[in-house]
């Protein structure tokens, strides 16, 4: 009776206020229940997006793997001196020799060791490899040589300790008789993707190590014919080549020689 005469005397008291304090109290039960959810989605959506990307990256990589297995690299160092290429070159020189030769890239290694003097001082040996119309180069650099670039500092920070590969990729083009670039399209330092942006800034530095070397060696040790600054794209990496040839390019994972004033119009079916 006390409990009857109670809920009597409250309902007659505070009857009016029931309704609007029972829906705010299905309205916070509601929004409750509605924030768990989305909590919960949030966490699989998060668990989920991590899983794809873990799942791209392992078929990127692999697929690396599997387009390295397959170039065939070759390994050059600093220490030895470059294959002799003379033997390699005789057809240009010759009167009524062909327009063009084509070399794999282990015949070609006596002209693309020299690229070892454009890169870091820590980088002693290095591969390089031919894949359709590009050149790859790839060899295990100290990370602190990368310390005073600001561009690569700031996207890598205090991941620059250690060693790790450098990855090159980028067609070769004539800049003029005698000297041709490396233009780099794709570069990765410690696994990471350098954006494309910051790609001029990373080369400038490793050009600046050996513009003075090559501006006194020269193509053929004329210092006239050495790499200038504003004769290079901000992209790329000097190749010097010799007198003899006046082109070269990267056609069908082969590396075509031209002779100097022959046209590179005609030779891209070799």
């Amino acid at each position: 009776m006390v409990l009857v005469v109670g809920g009597a005397a409250g309902y007659w008291l505070y009857g009016d206020r029931l309704p609007s304090v029972l829906s705010r109290a299905a309205s916070g039960a509601a929004d409750k229940v509605t924030d768990a959810a989305v909590r919960t989605s949030e966490r699989l959506d998060s668990e989920e997006g991590a899983r794809i990307a873990a799942e791209q990256e392992a078929r990127r990589r692999a697929a690396r793997e599997t387009r390295d297995r397959a170039l065939g690299w070759v390994a050059v160092t600093a220490e030895q001196p470059a294959p002799p290429m003379a033997t390699r070159l005789a057809p240009l020189r010759r009167r009524a020799g062909p327009a063009y030769v084509s070399l794999t890239a282990q015949e070609a290694a006596g002209l693309l060791t020299p690229l070892l003097q454009q890169l870091p001082p820590s980088a002693v040996t290095a591969q390089y490899a031919l894949d359709d119309n590009q050149l790859l180069l790839r060899t295990a650099v100290s990370l602190s040589d990368f310390t005073g670039q600001s561009a690569v500092g700031a996207l890598l920070g205090k991941a620059l300790v250690g060693e790790d590969t450098l990855f090159l990729a980028g067609p070769l083009e004539p800049v003029r008789p005698g000297l041709a670039q490396l233009r780099v399209r794709e570069l990765r330092l410690k696994g990471i993707e350098v954006p494309t942006r910051l790609i001029p800034s990373l080369v400038a530095a490793l050009r600046e190590r050996a513009t003075a070397a090559t501006v006194q060696k020269g193509a053929g040790g004329n210092a006239d014919s050495g790499p200038t600054p504003d004769a290079l794209a901000s992209d790329a990496l000097p190749v010097l080549l010799p007198a003899v040839v006046g082109d070269v390019r990267v056609v069908k994972g082969k590396l075509t020689l031209y002779r100097a004033g022959a046209s590179p119009s005609k030779p891209n079916r070799p």
